[in-house]
């Protein structure tokens, strides 16, 4: 069985990099958007966002992620900030799933966000938090996902500093 999950694993995680890598705005790298995972205990893999670089006009991004087993709940809580140094006030939560096993997208609303940043600069995250089964304490997954706002001129300099 653990066989037969690794080879479903590889196989969806091969078809999220063909339907990204054609996407607009997206590298298979992630660059610039940066992935976190501070706990990954579900079934559960982050792929990327799209784009991986927002304009302060932009109106929403796609989160891709792997299911390798079936989950219970996803949700995303996005935040903005100027900084990566600044503090990060989460805003109601998006719901992602739950999600049978294989490759998703989830379309996450950004304009109202972003326009919280006053100079249209800054930075823009997500927190996800995935659970597998809710009765099993040890299937949560918590992960960051940041990505730059602005044009690649003002971030390349904000992330020097």
């Amino acid at each position: 069985m653990r066989t037969l999950n690794r080879l479903r694993s590889s196989t969806l995680l091969l078809a999220a990099l063909a339907g990204t890598a054609a996407g607009a705005d997206s590298s298979l790298d992630g660059h610039p958007a940066v992935t976190q995972y501070l706990m990954n205990d579900a079934p559960f893999v982050v792929f990327g966002v799209t784009p991986t670089r927002l304009g302060a006009a932009s109106t929403h991004l796609t989160l891709s992620f792997i299911a390798t087993d079936p989950l219970q709940q996803v949700h995303v809580f996005p935040f903005v900030r100027r900084t990566p140094y600044d503090p990060a006030r989460l805003q109601p939560h998006v719901p992602c799933g739950p999600r049978d096993a294989g490759s998703w997208d989830c379309r996450i609303p950004v304009a109202e966000l972003l326009r919280k940043l006053q100079d249209g600069e800054g930075e823009l995250g997500l927190r996800i938090e995935a659970h597998g089964d809710l009765r099993v304490r040890g299937e949560h997954s918590t992960v960051i996902v940041t990505l730059p706002v602005g044009s690649s001129r003002s971030t390349t300099a904000a992330a020097s500093r």
